[in-house]
């Protein structure tokens, strides 16, 4: 029946009369040559993404303007403005940063000197992308584990990471993986004021699986 409905309506739309039981019997359309079918749906499909990556930009400037929580899938698209160099870190510029780096059971800090960056989120990358040498250089990181995309909206970052950075979780378990976790917040929060919570995300997608660590919420750490 479903499938009735929708010829009906198809061959409506053509201006053809619709007779149940001559479908046989009507004479077959002819289709436009592949090629042109082929072009025809990427073209298609390049207006639908060129459609999608605005709206999304537009949300997206929208919500960092008024310092809201945004939950979903994250792409952090490059129209998201940076926040200037904040005042704590630009008094670093030349000295150093605390990372806070999981070993056995505890944190190790390290000093990170600080590189020449024009924003917060800049810096912020640069942080991680220590960090996460350091937990590769340690063994508890696969070395395909990379930062993806980052950004702030008010006290909170977004922070998307690739798919190995999860599957480097489950294989810790839960209290390493939970170290991970803290020393990533706790490195944000103490050098990059106001940042409060970071929301997680892998592959740009929120994860559901909290077998491991519950990345589904914000993390945050109370001083």
């Amino acid at each position: 029946m479903a499938r009735d409905d929708y010829r009906r309506e198809y061959d409506r739309y053509e201006g053809r009369r619709y007779e149940t039981g001559r479908d046989e019997e009507e004479r077959p359309r002819r289709k436009a040559p592949m090629p042109f079918r082929i072009l025809a749906w990427l073209s298609l499909m390049a207006i639908f993404f060129a459609v999608g990556y605005g709206a999304t930009s537009l949300a997206f400037r929208y919500m960092d303007d008024r310092g809201r929580r945004i939950t979903g899938t994250v792409t952090s698209p490059e129209e998201v403005q940076m926040r200037p160099l904040s005042e704590d870190v630009a008094q670093a510029g030349g000295g150093s940063l605390r990372v806070y780096v999981p070993s056995g059971e505890s944190f190790e800090e390290r000093d990170f000197k600080v590189p020449v960056a024009g924003s917060d989120e800049e810096a912020m990358r640069a942080v991680l992308d220590f960090l996460l040498a350091e937990l590769r250089s340690s063994g508890w990181m696969a070395d395909s584990v990379r930062v993806l995309h980052l950004f702030r909206s008010g006290d909170w970052l977004y922070l998307n990471l690739n798919g190995a950075f999860y599957e480097g979780l489950k294989g810790l378990g839960k209290d390493r993986a939970g170290m991970v976790i803290t020393a990533i917040v706790k490195t944000m929060q103490d050098n990059f004021k106001p940042t409060r919570k970071v929301k997680f995300y892998v592959d740009g997608q929120d994860v559901s699986d909290r077998s491991v660590v519950d990345l589904s919420k914000p993390w945050t750490i109370k001083n």
